[in-house]
């Protein structure tokens, strides 16, 4: 078996670090690189909730409040991927910050990672500290913040066990809507 490079050692130990600080009823933070692309179908995630379906080339920036309710069917939020597309053109990566809230408003956790450009159809925020505890059946938000250059895919319809929110009243105010994302978990 070959040793870890110095600096994957250096990030392990971060991670442990982090992981034997964190509080149950804190919240959680993460500003380690994320280099996780495509989708996170490993052993150790199960994908949950799921709208994906129905894109029509609508989308909303990051500027703004952008949300997304979501209803867990299991006890612990393992992973977000978001669909993202490039709406202002120019700058080659952004900082993106996802936070998870719970109904009370309450941040369970925040992650900061970059997304380039040319990889932004789906970015994945992989959550700290072994992941966010849930009540399965409660209502949670995943807020999605960032510069210019990305917008996050939505529709008009789409995932039943919640909608999208743009500075905390619905997308549009014609029809219900939800952005496109995955939730990954588990027990």
């Amino acid at each position: 078996m070959r040793p870890l490079p110095k600096w994957n050692l250096a990030v392990c130990a971060m991670v442990v670090l982090s992981m034997v600080m964190a509080c149950r009823h804190q919240a959680v933070t993460s500003s380690l690189p994320n280099t996780t692309r495509g989708s996170a179908d490993t052993g150790l995630m199960q994908l949950d909730q799921v709208n994906t379906e129905g894109w029509d080339k609508a989308w909303t920036n990051l500027l703004n409040v952008a949300e997304q309710t979501f209803t867990p069917s299991v006890p612990r939020l393992l992973g977000v991927e978001v669909e993202l597309v490039v709406g202002n053109p120019g700058n080659p990566e952004d900082e993106l910050t996802l936070t998870i809230l719970d109904e009370s408003g309450q941040v369970l956790a925040t992650v900061t990672r970059e997304a380039r450009a040319d990889n932004c159809e789906r970015v994945m925020f992989v959550m700290p500290n072994s992941g966010v505890e849930l009540s399965p059946g409660e209502k949670y938000w995943i807020r999605l913040t960032g510069g210019p250059t990305f917008g996050w895919k939505y529709m008009v319809g789409g995932y039943q066990k919640g909608e999208a929110l743009f500075n905390r009243k619905p997308l549009l105010a014609e029809a219900r809507s939800t952005f496109l994302f995955r939730t990954y978990g588990g027990k």
